[in-house]
C-alpha cells in the first residue's frame, strides 16, 4: 500500500517535471530565434557603421582637395590685386611707406 502511495507521489513529480522540462524547452528554442535576429541586426549595424566610416572618411579627403583649390583661388587673387595695384599707381605710393592697403 505504501509502495502505490511512492510511486503515485513519483509519477506526479515526473508529470510536472516533464511539463516544465517541456516549457523550458519551447523558451530555449524561442531565445534561439530571438539570437539569429540579434545576430542578423549586430551584422547590418556594423555595416552601416563601416559605411558612415567610408563617408567620413571621403567628405574628409573631399574637404582636403576642397581646402587646397581654395587656397590656390586666394592666392590668385591676391596677385590679381597686385598687378591692379601695380598697374593704377598704387604699389608706388606704398612703396616708400606701411603697406595702406592690406588684403
Amino acid at each position: 500500500m505504501i509502495s502505490y502511495l511512492v510511486d503515485a507521489v513519483l509519477l506526479i513529480a515526473l508529470a510536472f517535471t516533464s511539463m516544465r522540462v517541456t516549457r523550458m524547452h519551447r523558451e530555449l528554442a524561442r531565445l534561439r530565434s530571438y539570437q539569429g535576429e540579434f545576430s542578423t541586426i549586430v551584422h547590418e549595424t556594423a555595416g552601416a557603421f563601416d559605411t558612415v566610416i567610408h563617408a567620413a572618411h571621403d567628405s574628409t579627403a573631399n574637404l582636403g582637395r576642397l581646402a587646397n583649390v581654395l587656397s590656390a583661388k586666394i592666392d590668385q587673387a591676391h596677385d590679381a590685386i597686385a598687378a591692379l595695384d601695380a598697374r593704377s599707381g598704387l604699389a608706388s605710393a606704398t612703396a616708400g611707406g606701411a603697406d595702406v592697403n592690406k588684403h
